[in-house]
């Protein structure tokens, strides 16, 4: 009997370790960390984005300059090429540079601004880029806590496992049977003892027919209690 519950007490390590695993501060300095390193990401993500959109303006404001540039250039070459006669044409060729010359500073200006813009945009990026790499190293770092302190439990769960496999040696195959049957009812407490009056199991006082039934057994029999179902070890 004494077997049976040593059986019993090393389930109940097992399931204390385990819940222990499952609930490791080094577990929840894992997840913290990640989760820091997923809303920078998501920051990254957005800046990103932005910039990209910045910078396709900008391509498209600089490819406007220097069409206008090159149509500038054709301009000038055709009023000063000597083959235009006619002051009104002349002039209008003019107006026309004019025209083009102030659509250029239009979008100089709309190039330069945006050029601004992305300045702080950039210099976000790249602190966001040093957190990262801060973040990065801080779960590598709880990561290997977490290995760490999940090998010490996976050793203390190989010697409760070998101390359970050497105590259930000594119990026989319809006890065991019997216990693995009523554990996932009852838990830590699938066997219990006889007090000499009552099953210590029960919520409230063994009836006296009951209690005088298993008073009567002989040592070292393992009853069931007909009050709340567990196993009783007379």
């Amino acid at each position: 009997m004494e077997a049976l519950f040593a059986v019993q007490d090393e389930d109940v390590v097992k399931g204390q370790l385990e819940h222990r695993r499952a609930n490791l501060p080094e577990r929840t300095a894992v997840i913290a960390v990640e989760a820091e390193r997923a809303a920078t990401m998501t920051q990254v993500q957005a800046l990103e984005l932005e910039r990209l959109d910045y910078a396709r303006r900008q391509h498209r404001y600089e490819g406007e300059v220097t069409a206008v540039e090159v149509r500038i250039i054709e301009l000038n070459e055709k009023l000063y090429s000597g083959g235009i006669t006619s002051p009104k044409e002349a002039a209008s060729l003019q107006d026309e540079i004019n025209h083009l010359l102030k659509r250029q500073d239009d979008l100089e200006g709309q190039v330069l601004e945006i050029m601004e813009t992305l300045e702080p945009v950039d210099a976000r990026l790249k602190e966001l880029a040093e957190v990262a790499e801060q973040q990065d190293m801080a779960i590598l770092e709880a990561r290997e806590s977490l290995k760490v302190a999940e090998a010490g439990i996976v050793d203390k769960l190989a010697e409760s496992a070998k101390r359970r496999t050497e105590a259930v040696a000594s119990v026989g195959s319809d006890l065991l049977a019997r216990y693995e049957r009523n554990r996932p009812t009852f838990g830590s407490s699938a066997v219990v003892g006889f007090s000499g009056s009552d099953c210590s199991g029960c919520p409230s006082s063994m009836p006296a027919v009951e209690a005088d039934r298993v008073r009567c057994l002989p040592a070292g029999t393992l009853a069931d209690c007909n009050e709340c179902g567990r196993l009783v070890a007379r």
